[in-house]
């Protein structure tokens, strides 16, 4: 009898647990107990990941703290995530100089650990201060720079996205 009691109790509590529950390491900034909106990105026929843009504004705005909360679905070793970053990027900004790629190539090695299937990564940002990694609830670092939080989030956020299906899904757009 104690063991469906407590199997009762567990699933209260589980229950409990929004689905949506915001990243604990952006609580102190963004209060939102929901997702602004969110998407997933596949690679082939594989979940690649599963994106949530978080913020506490009636709608989205670069003028406004936000964050991007990424959860992978398969492992990505940090040459890759970096790699591909710098690519999407330029995408987003094809005036992004080599010497620029030269100075983020080595903050974004600092900032990204490789990642498997399940792992989170969040970068959070707040107009004026340096964009805050972290993985897995733990911090990884930060990069400063207006352009690179412009030309960082535009992967997910601008109209020149590779990803135009994902954008219209994080920013609720139809």
């Amino acid at each position: 009898m104690d063991r469906k009691i407590a199997l009762f109790a567990l699933a209260l509590f589980v229950a409990a647990i929004p689905a949506h529950a915001a990243p604990p390491e952006i609580a102190t900034v963004i209060k939102s107990e929901k997702p602004y909106g969110e998407g997933h990105m596949n690679f082939l026929f594989i979940k690649a990941y599963n994106a949530r843009l978080w913020t506490d504004a009636p709608s989205w705005s670069i003028d406004t703290p936000f964050a991007m909360e990424i959860t992978y679905g398969m492992g990505f070793d940090t040459d890759d995530l970096v790699e591909r970053t710098i690519k999407e990027m330029k995408t987003v900004d094809p005036q992004i100089s080599d010497v620029e790629v030269a100075r983020l190539t080595p903050e974004l090695n600092k900032v990204y650990p490789p990642v498997k299937s399940g792992d989170r990564l969040v970068a959070l940002y707040v107009p004026g201060k340096p964009v805050m990694f972290s993985h897995n609830g733990e911090p990884t670092g930060s990069i400063a720079g207006e352009n690179f939080a412009k030309d960082f989030f535009g992967i997910w956020l601008s109209p020149n996205t590779s990803a135009p299906s994902l954008r219209k899904d994080l920013l609720r757009l139809k």
